[in-house]
């Protein structure tokens, strides 16, 4: 990880965009049986930011120098719960903090329950407001991290075994006060600055045993005809 990626995960502008992801955690927490819900955020500045998981009890975490710390202290790749423990995960802008090699991803996959969703947010590398912001933190500290687009984050979910249901864009195309504008427009939505994937784990089904064929009885072969007197002679 980057020195600089907590400074710009702290901006302002970027700030809006996480607040704007805050609805799709709530209403996402909303369809979820009771149980946890693990949130991971890019940096301590983040977790100020309100955060509304309904009645899924919150265990909240965050990037510190390419480990984990917040509610529980660990690294990516050693999440200290057990098997299932999750109903949610949110990884919000934790997987660009931490870089694609961190090992954090099949940790989620294990400590989520069957039936339970995975809601991975990245910034877009593809959208104006990100080059803008790239452009005025040329000589600032606060520079974006590396990103991955939204097609690539799914596939590296469905390679987890994961059912990837839909991808959502968020956030504004060019300023943050444009954003009511660019809601309106459709066609512009995979320039937004944000999205999100949503990802369930399937339910572990029993394997259905197969059927033995009943054999039939085989026919009792018929006796070998009496040799004829012309052959006994």
């Amino acid at each position: 990880m980057s020195s600089d990626t907590p400074a710009f995960h702290a901006l302002p502008e970027v700030r809006a965009v996480l607040r704007a992801e805050l609805g799709h955690i709530a209403a996402e927490a909303a369809r979820r049986p009771r149980g946890r819900a693990l949130v991971l955020q890019a940096c301590a500045a983040n977790r100020a930011i309100g955060l509304d998981t309904r009645h899924l009890q919150p265990v909240r975490q965050h990037v510190e120098a390419a480990r984990l710390a917040g509610d529980a202290a660990c690294r990516p790749e050693a999440l200290p719960w057990e098997n299932s423990a999750f109903q949610m995960v949110v990884v919000q802008h934790a997987g660009e903090a931490l870089g694609g090699d961190s090992g954090l991803l099949p940790e989620l996959i294990r400590v989520l329950a069957p039936g339970g969703v995975m809601l991975w947010f990245g910034l877009n590398p593809y959208s104006p407001w990100l080059a803008r912001l790239r452009w005025a933190g040329r000589s600032s500290p606060a520079r974006p991290p590396r990103t991955v687009a939204a097609g690539m984050a799914r596939r590296q979910l469905m390679a987890g075994h994961l059912v990837a249901t839909r991808v959502e864009w968020l956030g504004p195309c060019w300023r943050a006060e444009a954003a009511p504008e660019a809601r309106a427009i459709t066609a512009a939505a995979p320039l937004r600055a944000a999205y999100v994937v949503s990802a369930i784990r399937q339910q572990s089904a029993p394997i259905p045993l197969r059927l033995r064929t009943r054999r039939a009885p085989a026919a009792v072969a018929s006796p070998l005809a009496m040799p004829s007197r012309r052959a006994r002679a």
